[in-house]
């Protein structure tokens, strides 16, 4: 697909759909280690736990 055919496509879409696409490629072009810092600033926020066992918690779950 070239890109005037695309331009054609998202020019198509709804407001709705057109954010919706936007979102998904923030989403895909955010570099792992930033997919990582912002889950694990969530994490601190909810859990009283040391930066050690947070850095843990991480490690089990990207297994």
């Amino acid at each position: 697909m070239s890109v005037a055919e695309l331009a054609v496509k998202l020019e198509a879409l709804s407001q709705e759909d057109y954010n919706m696409v936007v979102m998904l490629v923030e989403r895909l072009s955010d570099k792992p280690s930033n997919i990582l810092k912002k889950a694990r600033e969530k994490y601190v926020k909810q859990n009283p736990m040391s930066m050690e066992e947070i850095d843990e918690k991480i490690k089990k779950l990207q297994v």
